[in-house]
């Protein structure tokens, strides 16, 4: 693929991110996480099942797992790890947290990844990533304190 479809996934990646984020805030947050989590894995079993069932009817081949083995394993590790993370993510909305809060610190995605990353490989940080992961930090505090979003949550109701 081009770098400009790469550009385009992500980009509708994260309209579909941020409208979810804007639905679980207003329109879920009074219920439990897990009934959310429930929900959203039986919509998305739904629609891949049904993708399976066009692809079997119409090319005539169906899905395969492939032999057990690491890859197998790391899939359903990943696929563990997905879950935790959508579960605490919506555990944010639902304990009390605001869109601009959770979205905050949702930004610093980059920076933990890439901190992963350097503790499971041992690749060094350039000084320009360093800094870049440092401003991004103290761009979401200061955007964060500005708002007021820190002392709106941090006073008892």
């Amino acid at each position: 693929m081009k770098p400009v479809i790469y550009s385009i996934l992500a980009i509708l990646a994260m309209i579909c991110y941020a409208l979810a984020n804007v639905l679980v805030e207003q329109k879920l947050s009074k219920l439990n996480a897990l009934t959310i989590m429930m929900c959203y894995s039986g919509v998305i079993f739904t629609l891949t099942f049904t993708a399976w069932l066009i692809v079997r009817n119409t090319y005539g081949t169906g899905f395969q797992f492939p032999k057990i083995g690491k890859l197998l394993w790391v899939a359903l590790g990943v696929g563990v790890v997905f879950t935790l993370a959508d579960y605490f993510f919506i555990s944010a909305y639902t304990s009390g947290g605001k869109l601009f809060l959770v979205t905050s610190i949702y930004v610093l995605f980059p920076v933990c990844a890439s901190f992963i990353k350097y503790v499971m490989t041992g690749e060094k940080l350039n000084a320009w990533q360093v800094g870049g992961y440092v401003l991004a930090i103290l761009a979401v505090l200061c955007i964060t304190k500005g708002s007021g979003v820190v002392a709106q949550n941090a006073m008892p109701p």
